[in-house]
């Protein structure tokens, strides 16, 4: 078979093999590769996790625990109390006793001011700590009664020091316009200052008296505002009436104090708008019973008097008008009482300003349904007025209806006093049939029974209020609350319990995302130069001839020195594959070109050419074709007199121009002179014929170009060589320079290109390509095939 078929098979297979591997790099993501480029920046990491530790240790430091003080209390809906069919309060606020009224009650303005007074809370003591304060709530050596605070104080915190058993001293440090001033006085004895009048005294937790502590003062308003914002409400179980009260906050002792002296704000005012019936109704009998005891007593002197006067002391009348006269008697005392209670009502609705709930004293004994149901009405809307408050948009609203219903109710008045008017009516004709049946008594027993029938009307009716008032005073002395408390006050969790593992979770997880996004941006964003054989693979394509790992080894033909180390296998590797690449064995001329200076593009073609050199029976040169920054010669050791530039000016022949190295044995055609052209000349017709001849002559050929990504000098010699070795620098050449000057060669269909990465490193590092890593760790477990000495 021939050999050349057969290199071109093995090529062929070789490439169609390593394109599919290169779109499978390409498109897939390499984790590995990223893990090594991650755990480069070991340090950074471990850095930041200690950082981020220790934040949140501080930040723990400073952690207060929040409680949940929580009671349950069951609301009592249909407790009804009171005289039958009579009003009370519990059937004229059926819209207050809602449930979700109940919640708007609980944690009304008036229902928290009037709980934190009784909860005397005008000032704070605390220990201060460096990260935190902790509140001493009747834990405090010393408590502040204070007489009179100023508006200026609030906000304001005063230092306390005890000075011995008998005197203290409070400090105000300075802020902003406030001068900082210092105050001594004794334990019980009042100070005075422009800010405040206190006094302070001992309690039973004094124990030293060298303590330091700080104390604030504390409005009612800021008080209320503050335990709004910390209150919540809600129902056990859906349309169940238990509701529970929770209070969320950094004082568990006095949060349950505080639900506890609610909850009695709550069933005291309960308890009270029950009573207000009784006391309404007793009010206005002690009003009628002042009114009818100076009539009883004149009433009952002048039955006296006209007995002595007359001699007459009893009367002789018929059974059938005695009764009567009892029975209209008594309903004429109903109806008087009806007429006061119309009077009582008009003149409450009149002077009624504050529009307070209106009660029906059930001494009247009013059956008409219409103004049930319009009292009923109005004491609803009352009762849900004052619970929104005149700030609520529904207040005004129902303002307005408010005034309508008052407007029904003096309408229905007007007409049951209408009523009451022909019942008068009615019962005075009865009255007079009656008095004309005992009109046939004799005068004298006719008048005394007259002035007994009124003192009896007087008597009934104030005996009748008596016995009202009574009820009454029972009705009020055996109401209970509606309500009762299921669960106690007590504090059921700390609601920021997980807060400090949280903080440490928080802070060290941020800290750690931000280190990775910090090596992400850094390796993929802010990197502009080259740093994997992936990124080479993903933008050129190109096959990579060979991987040249980083060495520390000054000479600069390293494989002539140490022909058996790892370095000088990365070049035979190369030279074993170049002959796929060019397509046959010899000879073959390739370029070495690079993006920019310093990628190491003479180097490579110093080495390589050593390499080739080491073939038995084969000669190989290399030529300097950097006609505008010469260096090879320089590298070398060698004198640059005459050389590529002279021959191509037809100033020296070619054989005059080729050296042989003393040291590495391959010939060296040197730059030469600088020419001022150095472009025309490449692309001559002169360069064609010497490339022709070098080909003839030696077996390799490697020309050492001007880098292609700043001048054009390669693009015209590319087309004249078998093979191009781009040399590209592990993180040194710039990653978008790179991939546009292959671009361009692509362009010019320059296609017969090799990559060569140049400087990766692989012992006492982490290289970042995992195919290669794996080589070098190879490399490094099967150390005893390759020797860092000379021979």
């Amino acid at each position: 078979m021939n050999p050349i078929n057969n290199y071109k098979s093995v090529e062929n297979s070789y490439l169609s093999d390593y394109s599919a591997a290169t779109k499978t790099n390409v498109n897939n993501f390499d984790i590995v590769s990223w893990i090594f480029k991650i755990l480069k920046y070991w340090y950074l990491f471990l850095i930041v996790f200690i950082i981020s530790f220790g934040l949140a240790y501080l930040k723990n430091k400073a952690w207060v625990p929040v409680y949940k003080t929580t009671s349950t209390v069951l609301i009592e809906e249909n407790n009804r109390q009171g005289f039958g069919n009579d009003f009370s309060y519990n059937q004229m606020n059926q819209g207050i006793r809602n449930m979700n009224n109940q919640m708007i009650m609980y944690g009304s303005y008036d229902f928290i001011r009037r709980t934190v007074a009784r909860l005397n809370l005008t000032n704070e003591v605390y220990l201060r700590h460096r990260f935190k304060d902790v509140v001493l709530y009747k834990k405090s050596p010393i408590v502040i009664e204070s007489n009179y605070i100023s508006d200026q104080v609030y906000g304001l915190e005063f230092e306390i020091r005890g000075i011995d058993e008998h005197s203290y001293e409070i400090i105000f440090h300075a802020e902003d316009d406030m001068p900082g001033f210092k105050i001594k006085g004794r334990y019980g004895e009042s100070i005075q200052h422009a800010l405040f009048f206190a006094t302070i005294n001992k309690t039973n937790m004094f124990a030293k008296p060298d303590y330091d502590l700080w104390f604030h003062f504390l409005s009612n308003d800021q008080l209320v505002r503050q335990y709004s914002s910390l209150l919540s409400y809600r129902f056990l179980v859906e349309e169940s009436s238990v509701m529970e009260i929770s209070l969320m906050g950094k004082v568990a002792d006095r949060d349950v104090e505080f639900l506890n002296l609610l909850n009695e704000e709550y069933f005291d005012d309960n308890l009270a708008h029950k009573n207000l019936t009784a006391e309404k109704t007793i009010a206005f009998i002690d009003e009628q019973l002042s009114i009818m005891k100076d009539s009883v007593v004149s009433s009952e002197s002048k039955i006296n008097v006209y007995q002595a006067q007359s001699g007459i002391y009893t009367q002789d009348k018929s059974k059938y008008s005695n009764s009567v006269l009892d029975e209209l008697d008594k309903q004429q005392a109903e109806i008087k009482l009806k007429k006061e209670f119309m009077k009582y009502t008009t003149s409450y609705l009149n002077k009624n300003q504050d529009n307070d709930v209106l009660v029906v004293p059930p001494a009247a004994s009013i059956q008409d349904p219409q103004l049930n149901m319009l009292v009923n009405k109005y004491n609803e809307m009352v009762g849900e007025m004052k619970t929104l408050g005149s700030a609520s948009p529904v207040y005004q609203k129902n303002k307005r209806e408010l005034e309508d219903t008052k407007i029904n109710l003096r309408e229905s008045l007007t007409a049951m006093t209408a009523t009451i008017k022909l019942e008068e009516e009615n019962l005075n004709q009865r009255y007079g049939k009656a008095m004309y049946e005992i009109s046939s008594l004799p005068q004298k027993e006719r008048g005394l029974m007259t002035l007994e029938r009124d003192f009896k009307i007087i008597d009934t009716y104030y005996t009748y209020l008596l016995q009202r008032r009574t009820e009454s005073q029972i009705q009020r002395a055996s109401n209970t609350p509606d309500n009762r408390i299921v669960d106690q006050p007590r504090t059921v969790a700390v609601v920021n319990a997980k807060e400090p593992v949280n903080n440490y979770l928080i802070y060290v997880s941020a800290g750690l995302l931000l280190s990775l996004l910090f090596v992400v941006c850094r390796e993929s964003i802010f990197r502009f130069s080259i740093q994997s054989r992936e990124e080479v693979e993903s933008i050129t394509g190109a096959p990579i001839l060979g991987i040249i790992e980083r060495t520390a080894k000054s000479d600069p033909i390293t494989v002539f020195y140490f022909p058996k180390s790892s370095f000088a296998e990365c070049f035979r590797n190369m030279r074993s594959r170049m002959e796929y690449l060019a397509k046959k064995q010899t000879p073959i001329t390739m370029l070495i070109t690079s993006t920019e200076p310093q990628d190491g593009k003479t180097f490579i073609a110093m080495n390589l050419a050593s390499i080739y050199e080491q073939l038995p029976g084969k000669k190989t040169i290399i030529v300097d074709m950097d006609l505008r920054r010469p260096a090879l010669s320089r590298e070398m050791g060698m004198n640059q007199e005459k050389g590529v530039s002279n021959y191509l000016v037809g100033q020296a022949d070619l054989n005059e121009v080729i050296k042989q190295h003393p040291v590495f044995g391959f010939d060296v055609l040197p730059a030469g002179t600088v020419p001022p052209n150095p472009s025309e000349l490449i692309c001559s017709e002169n360069t064609k014929n010497m490339l022709k001849l070098l080909a003839e002559k030696y077996d390799y050929v490697l020309l050492d170009c001007s880098p292609v990504g700043l001048v054009s000098d390669a693009h015209f010699l590319a087309r004249q060589t078998d093979v191009v070795l781009y040399v590209v620098r592990n993180d040194k050449t710039n990653k978008n320079f790179f991939k546009d000057t292959i671009t361009e060669m692509h362009e010019d269909n320059i296609d017969n290109v090799a990559i060569i990465y140049n400087d990766v490193k692989s012992k006492g590092g982490i290289y970042h390509s995992r195919r290669y890593y794996g080589r070098s760790s190879y490399y490094m477990k099967h150390d005893s095939y390759y020797h860092e000495s000379a021979t």
